[in-house]
C-alpha cells in the first residue's frame, strides 16, 4: 500500500529486523551463481519464510529463485501490485467497449449508486480512479480472515460491514494525488457491470490466458483444493497494528473482496510474464496489452515528489530530463509484502524486470534491497 516508501495504509515503527547494511551492496556485485545464496542467507536471518525473486533481462530466459516454502506454482499474494495488473484489464475493456479514459463513468455503473455517496456528484472517470486522482476515500483494506462472511465490491464502497471501516466518500479534490484503493473497487464495480463478468473471470479471459499466466487469479476466496495443481503459500505474521497486520497468522491468509485493489493470487514468475509484456507494448511491440494503452500506464499522470510520479496503476521514476527511468509498485496485504521494478530498454542497457514476493511483514525491506540492487536502481 506504499508509493516508494511513503504511501502507508498505516505508519509507525516496526520492531521487526533490519537488513544487513551491506546487503544491497553486495548483490550488485555479486556473480549470477551466487545470487542465491546470498538472498537465502539474508532471508533466514529475517525470518522469511517464503520468498520468490524472478529476474528477466531482455533477450535472455528469466530465472526465478525460491526460498523457504516458495515454490514453482505456489501462489502468493501480492495486495497493491494488483492494480497495475487491474489497470491492465480495466483499460483493455474500455477500449472494447469505446469508453474514454476522461468519459464520466457515473452512468455506466449500475449496481451501486455514486450519487448517493459523499461527493459523488460530480464526474468520475477512468484516469481518475487509475491514478488515484479522483478524490476518493479508504487508501487500503485490511482482508477479511478465511471463512469470513465476504461482502461484494458494492458492499465494500458503499455499506462495508465492519464497524472500523466506512462508506467510500468524494471528498477529497479531483486532480490531486490521494492514494486510493477504494477508487479502485469503484473501477472494479464498472468493469464487472460493463461487462457482466466477475472481475476474475474477465481478467482470465482479457489477461491471463492470452498471455499464458496459468498461475494468476483474483479469485476471492481460494483454498488449495479449487486451484489444484497449484498450491496456496500462506504468509506468516505476527499481530502489528503499525505494519498493518490486525490478526496473528502461520501460513494463512487473509481474503480480499477488493480483487482490483489487492486480490490478486500469482507467482513472481507468472507477475515478470506480465510486466514483460507491458514493457513491450510501451515500446510498440503489439501482444496482448494494446500498445497505446500500455504506453498510458507508464505516462505520469501526477505528480508524487521531485521525479517520481503516478502513471495508471504505475509508480513512475524519472530521469532529470523527464524520461522514464523506472516503472514500479509496492504492496502490503496482511502478511505479505511484494515490489517489482522495470527498467526500459536504453541506448546502453537493455530491458530488465525484477519481482520479489515475501510472505513476511521484514520481507518488505528484502524486497526493497533485492529489487534495486538487480535493477541497478
Amino acid at each position: 500500500m506504499a508509493a516508494f516508501g511513503a504511501i502507508a495504509l498505516l505508519l509507525g515503527c516496526s520492531s521487526d529486523p533490519l537488513v544487513s547494511p551491506d546487503f544491497q551492496a553486495k548483490l550488485e556485485t555479486a556473480p549470477q551463481d551466487s545470487l542465491a545464496t546470498l538472498i537465502d542467507d539474508e532471508a533466514t536471518q529475517l525470518g522469511v519464510t517464503a520468498l520468490s525473486v524472478t529476474i528477466h533481462e531482455a533477450g535472455e530466459e528469466s530465472q526465478t529463485l525460491y526460498f523457504g516454502r516458495a515454490k514453482a506454482g505456489g501462489l502468493m499474494q501480492v495486495a497493491s501490485l494488483s492494480k497495475t495488473v487491474a489497470a491492465a484489464v480495466i483499460l483493455t475493456l474500455a477500449r472494447q467497449e469505446e469508453v474514454g479514459l476522461d468519459d464520466d463513468i457515473r452512468s455506466q455503473i449500475t449496481s451501486l449508486d455514486i450519487a448517493a455517496l459523499e461527493g459523488g456528484d460530480r464526474p468520475v472517470t477512468l484516469r481518475q480512479l487509475l491514478s488515484h486522482t479522483t478524490g476518493a476515500s479508504q487508501s487500503g483494506y485490511p482482508g477479511y480472515a478465511r471463512g469470513s462472511d465476504l461482502p461484494t465490491a458494492v458492499q465494500v464502497v458503499a455499506n462495508p460491514p465492519r464497524v472500523f471501516e466506512s462508506t467510500l466518500v468524494f471528498d477529497g479534490e479531483p486532480g490531486e494525488f490521494r492514494y486510493s484503493g477504494g477508487g479502485y473497487i469503484i473501477a472494479q464495480v464498472w468493469a464487472e457491470d460493463v461487462s457482466g463478468k466477475t472481475f476474475a473471470d474477465l481478467a482470465r479471459e482479457t489477461l491471463f490466458d492470452p498471455l499464458g499466466m496459468e498461475d494468476s487469479t483474483f479469485l476471492q476466496p481460494i483454498e488449495d483444493a479449487e486451484i489444484a495443481p497449484l498450491t496456496i503459500v500462506g504468509a506468516d505474521a505476527s499481530f502489528d497494528l503499525f505494519d498493518g497486520v490486525f490478526a496473528s497468522i502461520e501460513d494463512s491468509w487473509h481474503d480480499y473482496p477488493e480483487q482490483a485493489a489487492a486480490g490478486l493470487w500469482t507467482t513472481s514468475n507468472d507477475y515478470a510474464r506480465f510486466l514483460i509484456a507491458l514493457m513491450d507494448a510501451a515500446s510498440g511491440v503489439e501482444n496482448v496489452i494494446p500498445s497505446d494503452l500500455a504506453k498510458a500506464m507508464i505516462t505520469p499522470q501526477v505528480a508524487l515528489e521531485e521525479g517520481k510520479h503516478y502513471g495508471l496503476g504505475t509508480q513512475l521514476v524519472l530521469h532529470d530530463d523527464g524520461s522514464l527511468r523506472f516503472v514500479s509498485h509496492s504492496g502490503a496485504n496482511t502478511g505479505y509484502r511484494a515490489l517489482f521494478s522495470a527498467r526500459p530498454a536504453t541506448q546502453e542497457e537493455p530491458r530488465r524486470v525484477v519481482v520479489s514476493i515475501a510472505n513476511t511483514v521484514s520481507g518488505a525491506k528484502l524486497n526493497e534491497a533485492i529489487v534495486f540492487a538487480l535493477t541497478d536502481q
